[in-house]
């Protein structure tokens, strides 16, 4: 099994680490499913609405990563959805905000 880049201090890598959702989670179904993805959607902890968190500290993902992750997104919310960075709180993990349009 490959490595991912992690940060202790980060709570969105404790998701990955830990497999501990604390809100609602949409994607995977089933938090021990977790480890064998490369992103969760869950309901942020500020707004109450979904964002995607991929499951590496990074801040950028390739073009083949982002057209899997928003097919899972439009698979799950509809395509009448739009994916906007609102890096508040935690600024260097790469996570989306799940918004209608």
């Amino acid at each position: 099994m490959e490595n991912k880049l992690r940060v202790i201090s980060c709570p969105l890598c404790l998701i990955f680490e830990k497999h501990q959702v604390k809100t609602k989670l949409h994607y995977p179904d089933k938090p021990e499913d977790i480890p064998k993805c490369d992103f969760v959607i869950v309901d942020c902890l500020s707004c109450r609405t979904p964002m995607v968190v991929w499951g590496e500290h990074v801040t950028s993902i390739s073009k083949d990563q982002w057209g899997r992750l928003l097919y899972v997104c439009r698979k799950k919310f509809g395509n009448g959805i739009v994916l906007k960075q609102h890096n508040r709180v935690v600024k260097d993990h790469l996570h989306y905000h799940i918004e209608k349009i």
